[in-house]
C-alpha cells in the first residue's frame, strides 16, 4: 500500500424525485376532467340527453312526456286537437315555469280515460288523458286538482231528438252540457252551424261547466228563441246565451251558443 497519494473515485449525484411532477400532472388532469364534466353535464350540457317530450303511446309515457314538456316549453304535440278552454290558460302560465315533477302516476278513472298529477311552480296540476290519433293526448289540465272524467269520449252526434219548439231544443242542449254528454249536445245543433261552434261545444264539455236557464225569449216573428243562462265555466261564474232556429227543416235546433257571454 502506498501512503501519501490522493485517492481518486467517482460518486454519482443523487437522483431528483419525480413525485411533484406526477402530482402536478394528476392535478392538471383532474382540472381538465372537472371542466369537461361541468360543461358536458351542467352547462351547456352537451353530454346530457334531451328529455323525452314526444312519447304518448301509453298514458304512463304521455304523463312523463308532459312533465318533461313543461320544463322544455314543448307541450304542443301532446294536447288533443279539441281540449278544455282552461288548458290554454295553463299552457301560457307554464311557459315560464322552471320545470315539473310527476306527483301521482297515471291511473284509470273512466272506461277510456286516465289521469295523473304533477307539481310545478308550487301548484298541483291534474291532467286528463284520452286515446287519440297516434297515441294518447291530454284533453284537460286543471290547477288544484284532477279534472272530472268524461262519461264518454265519443264525438259523434246522437240521433236528433224530436223537439217541437226552440225552447225545448235549448233546454235539451243545456241538459247535455251539464251532463257533459258530447253526443247529446251535438245532436241538437243545427246542421248549418260552423265547425268552430261544434268544436267550441266540445271544448266546454272537456272542461267543467254547469248552466241554468234564467230567462227565455220566444221571438215568434223571427222564428227564433233566445235562452239566457247563468252558471260556472271551469270554476268561474259566467253568463251564457243560446239562440235557436225554430224553422229549421229538420226541426227546431240550436243555431249558436255563447258559453261565457250574454
Amino acid at each position: 500500500m502506498t501512503y501519501g497519494q490522493p485517492q481518486y473515485g467517482y460518486s454519482a449525484p443523487p437522483k431528483k424525485s419525480k413525485t411533484w411532477l406526477w402530482i402536478t400532472l394528476v392535478l392538471v388532469f383532474v382540472l381538465i376532467l372537472g371542466g369537461v364534466a361541468f360543461t358536458g353535464f351542467v352547462t351547456p350540457g352537451f353530454f346530457k340527453a334531451d328529455p323525452d317530450t314526444e312519447s304518448r303511446g301509453t298514458p304512463e309515457q304521455l304523463s312523463q312526456s308532459f312533465v318533461n314538456g313543461v320544463a322544455e316549453d314543448r307541450l304542443s304535440s301532446l294536447w288533443c286537437p279539441i281540449r278544455s278552454k282552461r288548458s290554454y290558460a295553463f299552457e301560457q302560465t307554464m311557459a315560464v315555469s322552471d320545470g315539473a315533477q310527476l306527483s301521482t302516476p297515471a291511473r284509470q278513472r273512466a272506461a277510456q280515460e286516465y289521469s295523473a298529477a304533477l307539481t310545478t311552480a308550487g301548484q298541483t296540476v291534474g291532467i286528463a288523458m284520452i286515446p287519440g290519433e297516434g297515441g294518447w293526448c291530454v284533453r284537460d289540465a286543471k290547477v288544484g286538482g284532477e279534472p272530472e272524467p268524461l262519461p264518454g269520449i265519443d264525438a259523434r252526434p246522437a240521433p236528433r231528438p224530436a223537439v217541437k219548439t226552440g225552447e225545448e231544443a235549448g233546454n235539451k242542449f243545456v241538459d247535455a252540457i251539464n251532463a257533459r254528454d258530447i253526443p247529446a249536445a251535438l245532436s241538437v245543433l243545427c246542421e248549418t252551424v260552423p265547425d268552430t261552434t261544434r268544436d267550441g261545444v266540445q271544448q266546454i264539455i272537456h272542461g267543467e261547466a254547469r248552466y241554468t236557464v234564467d230567462k227565455t225569449d220566444v221571438l215568434t216573428t223571427a222564428e227564433q228563441t233566445i235562452l239566457h243562462l247563468t252558471g260556472e265555466v271551469d270554476g268561474t261564474r259566467a253568463p251564457g246565451r243560446i239562440e235557436t232556429d225554430d224553422a229549421a227543416t229538420s226541426g227546431a235546433c240550436v243555431a249558436s251558443f255563447s258559453p261565457d257571454s250574454d
